[in-house]
């Protein structure tokens, strides 16, 4: 069974992820150094144990201090393909509102828009499904596009998902929803289908962790969404 501890960093969560290895998913943001080696105190934890470091995708909420962190834990980061230039410049892509809740948080944060951060070299680039075996997590990181076309999500052999933004929190009611960024709406559907199949439980960068129920409820709203549009 997996052991998997949220961290609290910044507005965004980071998870370590332990079964026979132990790895960081994503890094937080606009948190000090001391913070981590405080967190890595209290739970008892060395830093260099940790054997992999996986970045969800190249928003800089979830990079912001892999460049450190790598450092820190002699650790290599796994990225999807696509965020290459995001690590590499420290600079997020573009970012797209899917709908009015989006424009809101959108507006949001452009009023306390982070600065850049400092840029890393990813050491693993993937572009399909990845086994974690190798790494001590019986798992596989896949390809969830819509959010960003570099998103990737962890599904874990014990039925649990680690999946960046897919599937959030209103920042304003609390409320399970899908990404409220997109790129490709269509895709971002297909990917939360996609692991409303294979997992029970959802563990998100900001807000949950959601349960199947929860998420096929929100993706029942989207598609009557998309029906009342399409009869209009």
């Amino acid at each position: 069974m997996s052991k998997i501890t949220t961290l609290k960093l910044g507005f965004s969560n980071a998870f370590l992820v332990q079964e026979e290895g132990l790895i960081l998913v994503d890094t937080g943001i606009n948190v000090s150094e001391d913070k981590y080696l405080k967190i890595f105190a209290d739970l008892q934890l060395d830093p260099r144990t940790i054997s992999l470091l996986l970045i969800t995708h190249g928003h800089n909420d979830h990079f912001a201090h892999a460049k450190w962190l790598k450092e820190l834990t002699g650790a290599p980061i796994l990225c999807h393909k696509k965020a290459l230039q995001a690590l590499r410049t420290g600079q997020n892509p573009e970012i797209r509102a899917r709908n009015q809740l989006g424009r809101n948080a959108l507006r949001r944060i452009r009023l306390a828009q982070p600065k850049n951060y400092q840029p890393v070299e990813p050491d693993v680039l993937v572009d399909r499904e990845y086994d974690l075996t190798p790494y001590g997590i019986k798992g596989q990181v896949i390809p969830t596009p819509g959010h960003s076309e570099c998103s990737l999500s962890l599904v874990l052999e014990s039925g649990e998902a680690l999946v960046g933004d897919l599937i959030i929190s209103s920042p304003f009611t609390g409320r399970p929803c899908l990404a409220y960024f997109t790129d490709d709406e269509e895709a971002l559907l297909a990917s939360a289908e996609k692991l409303s199949k294979l997992a029970n439980v959802f563990y998100s960068a900001h807000g949950g962790p959601f349960t199947r129920e929860q998420v096929l409820n929100i993706l029942q709203r989207e598609h009557e969404k998309k029906s009342l549009a399409s009869n209009q």
